[in-house]
């Protein structure tokens, strides 16, 4: 298996945290806030927390896209620039004709 980078990982765990705020607010909307509550009350009631559910779950959303999309510029700026190894699978710089590691010859090759 292909070793990540450590920007991956924070990749993963800000996109786990954003499903969970997600799933946490959006879910939150279904608590008990309007017991007690009859008739046109809780009629409005059950409509706001819905729209304001609907308002907090897209706001979450497209907060979610816009730092996923800064996080992939990030990825594809902060990428290593070169060529892998055959033999041992190490990134080499461009320009080099041996491997530093094992010291395969690409020449050769």
């Amino acid at each position: 298996m292909k070793k990540l980078r450590p920007l991956s990982w924070v990749i993963i765990v800000i996109n786990i945290l954003f499903a969970w705020w997600l799933f946490g607010g959006v879910g939150s909307a279904v608590s008990d806030s309007c017991t007690g509550l009859t008739g046109d009350e809780l009629t409005a009631c059950e409509a706001g927390t819905a729209i304001g559910a609907g308002i907090g779950g897209f706001m979450i959303m497209v907060l979610w896209v816009m730092v996923d999309i800064i996080l992939l510029v990030i990825f594809l700026v902060t990428k290593k620039k070169g060529r892998e190894c055959p033999a041992c699978g190490r990134k080499v710089k461009v320009g080099l004709t041996k491997c530093e590691k094992c010291g395969h010859d690409f020449v050769k090759a």
